[in-house]
């Protein structure tokens, strides 16, 4: 089960999956695309621009490498406590369990990055429900199968923004407290997870993708006139395909924050 497919690193990574024989359950805001870009302040000016993919389009991928590839879509909000249960139960009654939650998708609203002075507590409490709560929603439905079948892996897409101190302010460099505070919990699943369940064969790991050019940032930087910066999700991608592998050196990186680019060089 992948979340926030339609795009960027969850696209990639549920297409280099389809290739190894997975069999996916894709989320997102919507299965058929036609989604905007709610800006991450009350007053990002890039709201309401249209953004590509759909899981739809992402589905049809995966079919192309693998016509065997069995996929499932599923509208997901991560801001309705519902729709995330929905979501999960769904998968569950198409294929009996989940082996593998790759937590990708975070909320993207008003309240990500808006300043500390300038950020209502309702906005605060609507991305740490995005980004921290909806995955241990999530695994509250997979895990009891995941622990019955004595197996299961759990990776979260963690951020720098989870243990660094921003080098700016929000809006010229550096990232919300909102954000912060929403990834820095979300950081903290993994390791707890690997304490309680490892011994039942459950792995967890927060992997650490790098700065990622996503399509909101090329954007941003083309009204901006500058050069867009960041790198594509192939570190990602060939790191969570080797996690999930389950060597004995990635089943000995449980619980552990795993920095995408040194698993990609280590790979060569």
């Amino acid at each position: 089960m992948i979340t926030g497919a339609s795009r960027g690193i969850g696209r990639a990574v549920a297409v280099d999956l389809a290739g190894r024989g997975f069999d996916l359950v894709l989320t997102a805001r919507s299965v058929g695309g036609g989604a905007t870009f709610d800006g991450t302040s009350r007053h990002d000016d890039l709201a309401g621009v249209a953004l590509p993919g759909s899981l739809v389009e992402t589905a049809s991928a995966c079919r192309a490498v693998d016509s065997a590839c069995r996929v499932l879509n599923v509208a997901m909000d991560l801001t309705d406590e519902e729709s995330v249960r929905s979501a999960a139960r769904s998968a569950l009654i198409e294929f009996g369990r989940v082996d593998a939650l790759v937590s990708n998708a975070i909320y993207q609203g008003p309240g990500v990055n808006d300043p500390f002075a300038d950020l209502p507590i309702e906005l605060l409490r609507k991305v740490i429900e995005g980004d921290a709560v909806a995955p241990i929603v999530l695994l509250s439905e997979l895990l009891p199968t995941m622990l019955e079948s004595k197996s299961g892996v759990f990776v979260h897409l963690t951020s720098g923004a989870a243990t660094l101190v921003p080098k700016a302010p929000t809006g010229r460099g550096g990232w919300g407290v909102a954000y912060a505070m929403a990834k820095g919990a979300a950081h903290r699943i993994a390791g707890v997870l690997h304490a309680e369940h490892f011994g039942d064969g459950i792995r967890a790991y927060s992997v650490n993708p790098g700065h990622v050019t996503t399509d909101v940032m090329r954007q941003r930087a083309e009204r901006a006139g500058r050069e867009v910066t960041g790198q594509g999700p192939d570190d990602t991608v060939v790191a969570i395909a080797w996690l999930l592998e389950g060597s004995d050196d990635a089943v000995a990186m449980s619980g552990r924050e795993v920095v995408a680019r040194d698993i990609a060089a280590l790979l060569g």
